[in-house]
């Protein structure tokens, strides 16, 4: 049985997502689900079992990325572990590797780029029961930077279900200002509509997620602009069927109850209203007005931090939005069951499998720069994947506020005790093939960087190696 309170890692600089390095990734992922009580016979002993429905829910967020070996989940992960899932279901059962891109991606594109459109032909020249599907109802056409209107999508053909958290939504405490929810390129007064009320916290999640016996999470680890960091808790983010359902940031700045902007400015709400307004015109019009624009902007706030008066839908340190949708996804993802109804107790079984092969850093989560550490990291709870993302990438927890704010949740808690004393004792948490666990200090985004504590580097006085 896989350990509930450990978290997993393997750190190999030499791994790769190559064909040379098929067998050597295998034998990692083996090793990484040993370290946390797999047995080398059967690594998803306990996981999966027999005649299940086993959902794989890599990260396939966008096509247009300036490296996708930082961005996307890799098809080499996503067929080890498949592998890896079609042995534990001795012949019965099926596998669905699914995900709910950005509105834009186009998905052929992106599978092409991942080397998983190959992983999927392979699986079915076999016979083997995997199946590929994309999860959105409607994809927005992007042609040069300009939004001309939606293509209706297949969809999730179990369909979907609307899951309603009321009270028990993370967004509640922002009541006051609900009327202020958003999602950059969605309509705002449908995200207002799903969450109007105390009654009424609602997000539309595909009947393939519901549906499963087993929810393995693949996320990429990367920075994120919005979120601190994506990692296992954020990837649940593309469970949900309609990104409309999502509360990104509120509109405006902190001054009016905002964290749509870092700062307090006029000019900031005519950016936002005219590049709204240009993206379905011009192209040539609409980069030319962006450029002026930008210079208009630095003139009129010089006095403002760089980085802060560039802030646009919420990304920044400062976004007290997004992390509860995050929360709210992973409730839903655990305790919700097959018609969609909350559950006081699990509902099917998860387990999470980190791609940081590639990891990115800096302007994630779509233009991050690449890094290669080789990293692997694994657990059955995703808070605790989490926490131990952020001490390997040299970033302090507290300041990640979907890890940890997870720590309070009361109604449908994603995990045990609390936040110091999981801290207090991560080196009990954490099962390593390399001690001490290196802090590999990635750079945060833009709006992060220099603006929340950062880890020491290991073996400084003031940062006590993780043995």
């Amino acid at each position: 049985m896989l350990a509930e309170e450990a978290v997993s890692l393997r750190i190999n600089p030499e791994l790769d997502y190559s064909p040379g390095h098929v067998e050597a990734l295998r034998g990692e992922v083996t090793a990484l689900l040993m370290q946390l009580g797999g047995d080398s016979n059967a690594p998803l002993g306990g996981i999966v079992e027999p005649g299940n429905t086993v959902v794989l829910k890599p990260n396939l967020v966008y096509d247009r990325v300036p490296d996708p070996l930082s961005v996307l989940t890799n098809g080499a992960l996503v067929r080890v572990v498949c592998d890896l899932v079609l042995e534990a279901l001795k012949g019965s059962g099926r596998v669905i590797i699914a995900d709910v891109p950005l509105q834009g991606a186009q998905f052929e594109a992106v599978i092409q780029l991942n080397g998983l459109a190959k992983v999927v032909a392979d699986y079915r020249r076999s016979g083997a029961p995997v199946e590929l599907l994309d999860l959105r109802q409607e994809r927005l056409q992007i042609v040069d930077e300009m939004y001309r209107g939606l293509a209706k999508l297949p969809g999730d053909p179990l369909g979907y279900t609307v899951v309603n958290l009321a009270q028990s939504s993370e967004l509640e405490a922002l009541d006051v200002d609900r009327a202020r929810f958003a999602v950059g390129d969605y309509d705002q007064e449908s995200t207002r509509r799903y969450h109007m009320s105390s009654s009424r916290n609602e997000y539309l999640i595909p009947n393939t997620i519901l549906s499963a016996d087993v929810l393995i999470n693949l996320p990429k680890l990367k920075t994120h602009k919005k979120a601190g960091i994506t990692c296992a808790l954020k990837n649940l983010v593309g469970t949900c069927g309609h990104k409309s359902y999502l509360p990104h940031y509120r509109v405006g700045g902190p001054r009016s109850g905002g964290d749509e902007f870092a700062v307090n400015h006029p000019i900031k709400d005519l950016q936002r209203d005219t590049i709204d307004r240009l993206k379905t015109t011009n192209a040539l019009v609409y980069k030319t007005v962006r450029a002026i624009g930008r210079v208009v902007l630095n003139l009129a706030m010089v006095r403002e931090q760089k980085d802060l008066r560039k802030v646009m839908a919420g990304s920044w340190y400062g976004n007290d939005t997004l992390w509860r949708t995050i929360l709210d996804l992973n409730k839903i993802s655990r305790y919700a069951d097959k018609d969609g109804r909350m559950r006081d107790t699990s509902q099917r079984r998860y387990l999470c499998i980190v791609d940081g092969i590639y990891g990115g850093e800096g302007d994630g989560p779509l233009r991050p720069t690449t890094r290669h550490d080789g990293i692997l990291l694994a657990g059955v709870n995703p808070v605790l994947v989490d926490l131990v993302a952020c001490f390997v990438m040299g970033i302090d927890p507290n300041a990640v506020p979907q890890v940890r704010r997870a720590f309070e949740i009361n109604r449908y808690p994603l995990v045990a005790g609390t936040y110091d004393s999981s801290r207090a004792r991560l080196s009990a948490i954490v099962r390593s093939n390399v001690l001490p666990v290196p802090n590999l200090h990635y750079r945060l985004p833009p709006g992060w960087e220099g603006y929340v504590p950062r880890l020491e580097p290991v073996g400084t006085n003031r940062q006590p190696e993780l043995q």
